[in-house]
């Protein structure tokens, strides 16, 4: 059970965040987002308003892929490194808080505040969607699970970065390369290795592959509420690729875990050597 301290440590930390105006900008700008590709979408071909519940859930996938993990790295670069270079961490670890306890509590506070900013955001365009349009609201909802999903894990990874990175220019930078590679870079090597054989890749090492990148663990569980939506979007030709979804949702959680322990571990060797900057 989380101790009083940690949560203590958490509400400082969500308050911080709540205060972020960077935060509450990228909120609007998701609901924003969505409510113009769900209405303005399909107006280059003379159509207006929602059509299509599952080429619409696709879309909105992919602005959530593009928006979440910007928002998660760009909250979470300068976590723990932004208290020790102003001496708080110094003072807060004088009393007795573990470092178990602060770092959970620091972890548990900014996923609060991230939440707050993912939910808002898909929440205020939901509700629209609900009142003014037929849109399927159950496939709208595990979107808004998975993206929140997806917001952990970045900011589990931002953790890690900002932990080796030691101070927050380097972390910015190493979170911005993060972000190009997961949502742009490796989809362009996927494809480059699926052109160099032909369209004959193993399915267990496209598999493999494919896991390697929680963006496309996130895509492939969205597609599975798709549907029949996903042929005209050419996905059915992965078909073969694509794992169960019991596996990618075991991944994506083992994404969100693996970088906090691994961040917890080094947070720990290093406040103990005190080398943390």
């Amino acid at each position: 059970m989380p101790s009083s301290a940690c949560f203590a440590i958490a509400r400082k930390e969500l308050a911080g965040g709540l205060r972020n105006r960077w935060i509450w900008i990228v909120s609007m700008l998701l609901a924003t987002s969505v409510l113009v590709i769900a209405f303005f979408g399909t107006a280059t071909v003379g159509v207006h308003g929602v059509h299509g519940s599952g080429a619409l859930i696709a879309s909105l996938m992919n602005l959530a892929v593009y928006l979440v993990p910007l928002l998660a790295l760009v909250m979470g670069c300068g976590a723990i490194i932004d208290e020790k270079q102003r001496g708080m961490l110094d003072l807060i670890l004088v009393y007795p808080v573990s470092t178990g306890e602060y770092f959970s509590g620091t972890f548990l506070g900014f996923a609060l505040a991230l939440t707050i900013a993912i939910v808002s955001g898909f929440g205020i365009s939901g509700l629209v969607l609900g009142l003014w349009s037929g849109m399927e609201l159950g496939a709208y909802v595990a979107l808004t699970f998975l993206a929140l999903i997806l917001g952990i894990v970045f900011l589990g990874l931002s953790f890690l970065l900002s932990l080796l990175s030691r101070e927050r220019t380097r972390a910015v930078v190493a979170s911005l390369f993060v972000w190009i590679c997961s949502v742009f870079v490796f989809d362009l090597v996927l494809v480059g290795l699926l052109v160099v054989f032909g369209g004959e890749l193993p399915s267990s090492v496209f598999r493999t592959i494919l896991l390697l990148n929680p963006t496309d663990v996130f895509r492939i569980l969205c597609f599975k509420w798709i549907g029949s939506s996903a042929s005209p979007l050419g996905l059915s030709a992965l078909t073969p690729f694509v794992p169960s979804t019991l596996l990618l949702a075991g991944v994506l959680v083992a994404w969100a875990v693996l970088p906090l322990c691994i961040s917890y571990a080094v947070f720990q060797r290093r406040v103990a050597n005190d080398t943390l900057i």
